[in-house]
């Protein structure tokens, strides 16, 4: 509806409650409160549709609806059949409306200014998704298209795509970007085939509408799963490659095992380039704690023993990374321990579990095999115990997995019965000592190390 159409519609209204006031049909107190907020919502033919706050005030109007009708005609020149609505049902009746606004937002700047690619801690497990990320930016439709980013949730693949978004926005301001989460083309596409008679919200018009983009970004394409939207999808994703326009999706698991998605969109997902976002391993972990330590405002010490400790225990999730840097800085700004040292730190996380780690990188497999040379189980070499045989086998452990795998004692610990970081770090310097002085021990070692295929 237009302001001139609106305008008019005012008018005729203002006019009709005019007559009803003065016809005395109604007290002040009634008027005031059932009658007068009611308003002509639209008149379509020889239908004039009336809106009404509550039940209340279409009870009082309905009752008395020839009288009104009698006022209307005189208002407009002409008979009308009035309809009494509900306000809350108004909507309902504007589809148009609500699909414009949603389409209008299409284009809006919704990314985080804190996700750049600046920002964004390259490891091995994200390597290749942030380089194809740079490349789709810089020759959009060229080369990886669509480009397809999956792995867990919480490992940095709306991370990517806002910084996509803004690294755009500095860099190439002309592009037109479309960010939307799956969901919402869902929900854009059923509303337009039920508005398929309104000009303008048409299923066309709103795929018209993505066909403006130069990038579109889509962030958790599993939960495309409403098989008359995939129809139009479908359509529109082959349009969109056919001139080059640059997608890029997101994903929770690798495109070929993606439920309730037709085989043919999952199809073209793997005709693209699919890099896969992975846990950050220890290092890579380990940076994101001190970046975002670097934004912080809190001038409290923390200790590099503790980082180790943190990259350690919570490394299969980048938000469970900066929830526990939170946490942690938290409980030290309750309690002012004046430095954050390992010990503080291990009485917050207290009550969190021990991971398994059981990597390729192999701790799990240095055990197992310094547990078979020596007869013994890996609750004994994990235990209390300090029997000679057990103490070596552990030590021995330790060297190796210190001397091969280059991790840090926190996380050494953690495999070996949760021990302390110094103690891992003593029974260390004791196998260090004992391979000088002890032959034999030498030997086990080098024999250990001989199966393991590392020396």
């Amino acid at each position: 509806m237009n302001n001139q159409e609106e305008k008019k519609y005012q008018e005729i209204w203002d006019a009709v409650l005019g007559q009803m006031k003065e016809s005395g049909l109604y007290d002040d107190v009634i008027y005031t409160t059932y009658i007068q907020p009611s308003k002509l919502f639209r008149i379509s033919g020889d239908v004039a549709l009336i809106s009404v706050p509550n039940n209340i005030s279409s009870s009082i109007i309905s009752g008395n609806l020839e009288q009104w009708s009698r006022c209307f005609a005189q208002a407009t020149g002409s008979d009308h059949t009035l309809q009494i609505i509900l306000n809350k049902d108004v909507e309902k009746l504007m589809p148009s409306t609500v699909l414009k606004k949603q389409t209008d937002s299409l284009f809006e700047d919704r990314f985080n200014k804190l996700y750049t690619f600046d920002n964004f801690v390259v490891g091995k497990s994200n390597r290749e998704a942030y380089a194809a990320a740079i490349a789709c930016c810089n020759y959009p439709g060229q080369f990886n298209n669509p480009l397809m980013i999956y792995g867990n949730s919480g490992l940095g693949k709306t991370h990517l795509l806002h910084a996509i978004g803004n690294y755009l926005k500095e860099n190439q301001p002309e592009a037109r970007v479309i960010y939307i989460y799956s969901e919402d083309i869902v929900t854009l596409l059923i509303e337009a085939m039920k508005s398929k008679n309104v000009p303008g919200n048409s299923v066309e018009d709103i795929k018209a509408r993505f066909m403006e983009c130069d990038f579109l970004l889509i962030d958790d394409i599993q939960r495309m799963k409403q098989s008359a939207s995939q129809e139009i999808f479908f359509n529109l994703y082959n349009k969109l490659i056919a001139e080059n326009k640059q997608i890029i999706i997101t994903s929770d698991i690798h495109p070929s095992e993606l439920k309730g998605i037709e085989n043919r969109l999952i199809s073209r997902f793997l005709s693209g380039l699919k890099v896969r976002v992975g846990s950050p391993e220890f290092e890579t972990a380990k940076a994101i704690l001190k970046k975002k330590i670097e934004g912080r405002n809190e001038t409290i010490m923390i200790e590099d023993e503790v980082l180790d400790f943190i990259a350690t225990k919570f490394s299969s999730d980048v938000r469970k990374l900066e929830g526990s840097l939170n946490e942690l800085f938290f409980k030290a700004i309750l309690e002012n321990p004046g430095i954050i040292d390992l010990k503080f730190a291990q009485s917050v996380f207290s009550d969190e579990p021990i991971p398994v780690v059981e990597d390729d990188l192999s701790i799990g497999k240095i055990k197992s095999c310094v547990c078979e040379y020596y007869g013994l189980t890996k609750n004994q070499i994990e235990s209390k115990s300090r029997t000679k045989q057990i103490s070596n086998a552990r030590h021995i452990a330790v060297y190796i997995c210190r001397k091969h795998l280059q991790v840090p004692f926190v996380k050494i610990g953690l495999s070996f019965g949760n021990r302390d970081h110094s103690t891992i770090m003593s029974s260390y310097e004791k196998a260090k000592k004992m391979i000088k002085q002890d032959p034999l021990f030498k030997t086990a070692v080098e024999q250990i190390e001989t199966k393991l295929g590392i020396r």
